[in-house]
Parts: C-alpha cells; sequence; structure tokens
C-alpha cells in the first residue's frame, strides 16, 4: 500500500521520470561516453540560457566535438573551476534565465503545516525554495532550489537508500540534529508518517537521555533504514552497551553520510547492531548525495555527477564536481574544497566505476606539526588502528582538538577503561614518533565527545573553525543558533592546563 502512495505521489508532482533515471537506472558499462554526452547537454543549455555562464562554453563546445573521449576530458578540465565564493558572488545570475529574475521570498515554498496544500505546489512547480551549505568560512552559500533541482538532489539520497536495498513504504527513521538543513520543514510531515514510512527524531545533543528515547523510538517504530551520521551512531552503540539498554529491534539497514567514518567506529557499531548493515555515503548539501560504499571506496553515481581531481594550494588532491543535468542553478566544476583521490576502475565483468577513496574532508581537515607537515583524518585513523591492535580494540572513537601551535588534545573514548594508561603512554610514543617529538599531546578519557550538533562535525577540530551544518539561515531561531555558537567560540588557552582539569592526564 505505501509503496503504491509513493508510485501515486511521484506521479501527482510530476517527478516520476526524475525518480527512474536518478534511483532506478545505473551506469555501470560505457560510462565516459554517457558523461561526456551528458556534459555536452549541460554546457550547450548553460551556454545558451544562463546569465553568468553564456556565451562561455562556445569555443569549447565548438573545438571539442571532433576529440576522441580521452581528448575531450582532458581539455574539459582546463576549463576554468568555481569556488563558493564565485558562486555566492554570482548570486542568482547562476540560476536559468526563466528563475533568475523572481523574487525568491515572493516564491518561497514551505510545509507550513499543511502537506497536502504543498503536494499541490509540488506538482504546479511554481516556487522556490532556498537551501543553504554550512560553509567552512562561517558564510553559507544559498542556493535557490527549483522544484527540478529539489527533486533531483532528493532523489540522490533515495538511490542511496535504494542501493542498500530499501524501498519507498518500507520504514524510515532519520535521527538528525534539531536546527540544521532543512529538517525543520521536513518535520512538519511527521504526523503522515504513517502514510509514507517516515519518522524523524531529532536532538539538541548525544546524552543519555537522548540515546534512551533514540532507542525506545526503534523499538516502537521497528524501521528497516536508520539514517544517521557516524559519530551520534557509534555513541548511541556506546550507551547502549554501557547502560545495557535492551534493543529488541536492529534496523535491517543503516546508513552514516556526513563525516569521516573512522575504522574504530565501523567495527563498534557492527558489534552492537549485529543484524544491520552499515554503509558509507558521500555528498554535499547543495548537490545531493553523490557516492555510495562499494569495495574498496564510494562508488560515485555516474548518471548523477562527474568527479575529478586537481592539486590545490598545497598540492593535495581536490574534488571538482559536476552535478549532471542540473541545469536549473548549474554546478559545473565546483571545487568542493574536500581532499580525496578519484579512480575509474574497469572489472573483468565489463562494469566501471568512478571511486573515491582516501576522503579527508575539508582541506582544512589537518593538523600542522610544529615540523609545518599536514596530517590529515586518514592519519588518524590509522593511529587508532594501530593503537587498537595493542589494547584489544578498546578505542572506539577519537576527537583531535588543535590546543595552540605546539599543543594537541586528544580525546578517546574506550570501552575498557582498564587500558587507560596504555593507551596514554602508546599514544605519546607514536606521535613522538610519526609527528612531532617537540610538540606536546595531552591525552583526556571522555564518555561522550562535547559538541553542538548545529555545527559540522569533524574528527580534526582547529582553532577559530566554526562550520555550521547545512540550512542555518533564513530563520530567525537558526540566525539566534549561529549567534550562540559564535560568541561560545572564544579560545583560552588556559584552561586545558593540567592543573584546571583533573581528567587531563
Amino acid at each position: 500500500m505505501l509503496k503504491t502512495l509513493y508510485q501515486w505521489m511521484f506521479r501527482f508532482v510530476g517527478v516520476r521520470d526524475e525518480y527512474r533515471e536518478i534511483v532506478q537506472e545505473d551506469r555501470l558499462t560505457n560510462i565516459r561516453p554517457q558523461i561526456r554526452a551528458d556534459l555536452e547537454s549541460l554546457l550547450r543549455s548553460a551556454n545558451a540560457s544562463n546569465e553568468f555562464f553564456r556565451g562561455k562554453f562556445t569555443r569549447f563546445l565548438a573545438d571539442s566535438a571532433s576529440l576522441s573521449d580521452d581528448d575531450f576530458f582532458a581539455a574539459y578540465s582546463r576549463l576554468p573551476a568555481l569556488t563558493k565564493e564565485d558562486y555566492a558572488e554570482a548570486g542568482s545570475s547562476v540560476m536559468a534565465d526563466q528563475w533568475a529574475y523572481l523574487d525568491p521570498h515572493q516564491s518561497e515554498f514551505s510545509v507550513q503545516g499543511r502537506p497536502l496544500e504543498s503536494l499541490r505546489r509540488l506538482r504546479r512547480g511554481e516556487y522556490l525554495m532556498q537551501m543553504a551549505t554550512g560553509g567552512s568560512t562561517s558564510l553559507p552559500l544559498s542556493v535557490t532550489m527549483t522544484k527540478h533541482h529539489m527533486c533531483s538532489m532528493l532523489f540522490t539520497f533515495f538511490k542511496c537508500w535504494y542501493r542498500m536495498g530499501w524501498r519507498p513504504g518500507e520504514r524510515l527513521l532519520v535521527f538528525y540534529p534539531r536546527n540544521t538543513y532543512n529538517i525543520d520543514d521536513m518535520v512538519k510531515f511527521n504526523p503522515y508518517s504513517r502514510f509514507l514510512g517516515f519518522r524523524y527524531h531529532l536532538f539538541d545533543k548525544i546524552d543519555e537521555q537522548t540515546v534512551r528515547d533514540l532507542v525506545d523510538d526503534i523499538n516502537r517504530f521497528k524501521p528497516k533504514l536508520l539514517l544517521v551520521f557516524p559519530s551520534p551512531m557509534n555513541m548511541i552503540a556506546h550507551t547502549i552497551t554501557k547502560l545495557g539498554l535492551e534493543l529488541k529491534h536492529h534496523p535491517e539497514l543503516i546508513n552514516v553520510s556526513g563525516e569521516t567514518f573512522f575504522d574504530c567506529q565501523r567495527n563498534y557499531i557492527e558489534s552492537v547492531f549485529t543484524r544491520s548493515k552499515i554503509e558509507d555515503s558521500y555528498g554535499s548539501v547543495e548537490l545531493g548525495e553523490l557516492a555510495h560504499e562499494t569495495d574498496h571506496g564510494l562508488e560515485i553515481f555516474a548518471n548523477v555527477a562527474y568527479v575529478e581531481t586537481a592539486p590545490n594550494d598545497a598540492g593535495q588532491p581536490e574534488m571538482i564536481i559536476t552535478r549532471l543535468k542540473l541545469t536549473d542553478f548549474p554546478f559545473i566544476r565546483y571545487k568542493m574544497k574536500d581532499i580525496a583521490e578519484v579512480e575509474f576502475r574497469q572489472y573483468p565483468d565489463g562494469t566501471e566505476k568512478y571511486v573515491i577513496t582516501k576522503i579527508e574532508g575539508k582541506d582544512s581537515n589537518f593538523i600542522m606539526s610544529d615540523r609545518g607537515k599536514r596530517f590529515y583524518p586518514s592519519f588518524f585513523n590509522g593511529l587508532v588502528n594501530e593503537l587498537n591492535s595493542l589494547v584489544n580494540n578498546s578505542i572506539i572513537e577519537i576527537k583531535v582538538y588543535e590546543r595552540g601551535q605546539r599543543t594537541l588534545e586528544i580525546q578517546y573514548i574506550l570501552a575498557d577503561p582498564s587500558f587507560e594508561a596504555k593507551v596514554i603512554s602508546e599514544t605519546r610514543r607514536l606521535l613522538a614518533e610519526k609527528m612531532s617529538r617537540e610538540m606536546e599531546f595531552r591525552i583526556r578519557f571522555v564518555d561522550f565527545i562535547d559538541h553542538d550538533y548545529r555545527r559540522k562535525y569533524r574528527v580534526i577540530e582547529r582553532i577559530g573553525e566554526i562550520e555550521f551544518a547545512g540550512g542555518m539561515v533564513g530563520d530567525d531561531s537558526k540566525e539566534t543558533a549561529i549567534h550562540e555558537v559564535m560568541s561560545q567560540e572564544t579560545f583560552d588557552l588556559t584552561q586545558y592546563e593540567p592543573a584546571a582539569q583533573a581528567s587531563l592526564h
């Protein structure tokens, strides 16, 4: 019945074709010529009907018409790449002509507590919806989405879940922090979740009561799929074990995304949710989900995005993404400022995949040693793996704080506190060998990582860095939340002196 309701809704809203093309269809053979055709179509559209891009691709399209696929992609890689700042400066001129001069506030789409009226507006498509990225500079990029843009982005999430085995109508529980993304509007659909199989469980912080409430919700609602961030998922597993909570239902599928997913987190979650399949995804607020876990990396959806890499100023491979078929607000060679490696692989059975490996997150997501060397999340993932081989896999979570140019605070959550002394000594030994013998490494053991989830969670936290989770604009309560977080970002190194905190070792 629920599956039929979804089918009716997609047909009523007029997005059935988009659902089939994005969610159900795959490109696993002969993908480069198909991506090339999409790129050429996207460039022709932007070149003709987009103020910002108009005329910029005329020569490229003419010169590249006779090129081989290899030469075409080489030529494409030499086109200008655009940053978030470029898009922010361009504003509405990036939108296709028929939308560029509309006032988004006059045409704004919102649920407004009336889902049936919202469905009628979705069908007509006469609206714009604003959404924002988090912004590593604390300045989000506001994207004005049309019906096609919004549904295309939404269906990339469906594609991840579809790949895992979930189908529309099967129960899905979303565990997300409040006041982030556009989650508050979506929650207004919650009274109708019995018709759609969706349920939202929002939280302000991860603590004992939050986890108790979630476990009760899981046991009652019995979702097939749980959608959650990696660190909260790990804290859920930790609290269930610590308090001996009764987990009567194991979601068959758990999809984590939005953060670096460490091996220690995966191992511990799997030890508690023993009947769940756990898979990772990668995407961005403005583009949707772009890749999903496969063997030895994350497979890029070849019918959704084309991903390249180019060295940034520090020589690290920075992803440059083109969102295919998104003509309303084109993202053409968009510099995400995310560090990762991308490989094109061909398999013996004839399938082909672009695979993202070694995702480090934002290009600012590193610790600089006193010797000027950068250490990214993958280094600390390896560090924990090495430590866990010595302490019976007792480390289940790590957080690294920059406390000054020569000082790091490393917070651990241990499954077995008897290993504290060994973790301290081995951490200092390994970091002295691998990072610096002159830096100070302060080790602290905690039950929960203290984090405001209105901000983007990172394993590495540097001084002065504030990145808000997406969608933190356009609402007075969210603007207030931003100012609250920023007012708390004062840094005083003296508070971290050993005498000031008894729990600091």
